[in-house]
């Protein structure tokens, strides 16, 4: 359970969010969607806001197993990867150790702004270390979009006797897991529904939650996650 204590220190860390930011051109709708996935023990919980199909701001949030955790806040421009905040703690040594990192890029694609600090010591990111920022974001763009397609999203919500409540409405929702949980997590989820917390990635039709992914779960309540807002408006 220490990766879901971690998160709930995180979702504390982002606090709310604000309104994702507006380009200039207002007329067409800005949409924001939502994602995540584990993979091994990296798990991931995306809020990807666009507009005309084009990405306007990527927020992220995530948890590295006992390796550390962060959340990151991406920014474009007219299509172009423009900015990046990155905020939590990583392993260095033996031990976590605070970090911090921003990155401001001109319209060709080149880094011209760079800080980064590790522990307090201010470090210069390497050329693969500011691509493979790039691929994060493509990344994280490329799995809420796939989600999308297949009409999933991020659903969270509290466990209250037994029964799940939607977070935002409060909305009651009988849950499915397909495929089935592991016997592992089946025994955490039963321990979680007389009082806890869970997100999942997964479709709501009526009164119904079918997940096809567990992401977060705790055995005490706490606050619903909001996106990250580093960069603000």
């Amino acid at each position: 359970m220490k990766r879901y204590s971690l998160f709930l220190l995180i979702s504390l860390l982002a606090g709310c969010a604000s309104t994702p930011l507006v380009p200039e051109n207002s007329i067409t709708p800005v949409l924001t969607h939502t994602g995540g996935q584990t993979l091994g023990d990296t798990t991931t919980l995306y809020w990807y806001t666009s507009q005309q199909n084009r990405p306007v701001k990527l927020a992220e949030q995530v948890q590295l197993g006992d390796d550390g955790h962060y959340q990151s806040d991406y920014r474009w421009r007219e299509g172009k990867l423009r900015e990046i905040k990155r905020i939590g703690e990583q392993l260095d040594g033996q031990q976590l150790e605070p970090f911090s990192l921003h990155v401001r890029y001109d319209t060709e694609g080149n880094a011209v702004f760079q800080r980064y600090t590790l522990g307090g010591e201010l470090i210069p990111l390497s050329s693969e270390q500011l691509s493979q920022l790039v691929r994060d974001a493509e990344r994280g763009i490329d799995v809420v979009k796939q989600q999308r397609k297949a009409d999933v999203s991020l659903v969270q919500g509290t466990w209250r006797h037994g029964q799940f409540h939607r977070c935002g409405d409060d909305r009651l929702l009988a849950v499915n897991f397909t495929p089935a949980l592991a016997d592992s997590q089946q025994h955490q989820l039963l321990a979680a529904q007389m009082q806890g917390f869970m997100l999942v990635t997964g479709q709501v039709r009526r009164d119904a939650l079918t997940a096809n992914g567990l992401l977060l779960l705790t055995q005490t309540a706490q606050p619903c996650l909001t996106a990250p807002n580093l960069l603000g408006n």
